[in-house]
């Protein structure tokens, strides 16, 4: 089961202040990171983009921000995928997609 970080929504319904014990909580305090690094699947997400003011572009612009490199962001993406509700063959086909996309850019 994977993990579906929605970092934005985290920081402005107080939970990633909540999480951390915290009065407050910036949003490089955010654990994506350490979940990563630790092997835990996750997918980033919107929440409620209008709600938020936020994009999925937007996620993954502050996941760079907390130190993350284009291969994690990559991995991320695939993550997505892998652990969407899509039949077998659609997953492959949007990871393949992803991964040209990808070399291309890299």
């Amino acid at each position: 089961i994977a993990l579906e970080l929605c970092p934005t929504s985290n920081l402005r319904t107080g939970a990633l202040a909540r999480q951390l014990h915290l009065p407050t909580a910036r949003m490089e305090q955010h654990p994506l990171p350490l979940f990563l690094r630790r092997g835990l699947p996750a997918t980033l997400s919107t929440d409620d983009p209008a709600m938020f003011g936020t994009s999925l572009e937007a996620e993954y612009g502050h996941a760079s921000s907390l130190g993350l490199a284009a291969a994690d962001l990559i991995h991320l993406a695939e993550s997505s995928f892998e652990h969407a509700f899509l039949p077998a063959e659609e997953k492959q086909r949007y990871l393949q997609s992803l991964r040209v996309a990808a070399a291309s850019i890299q």
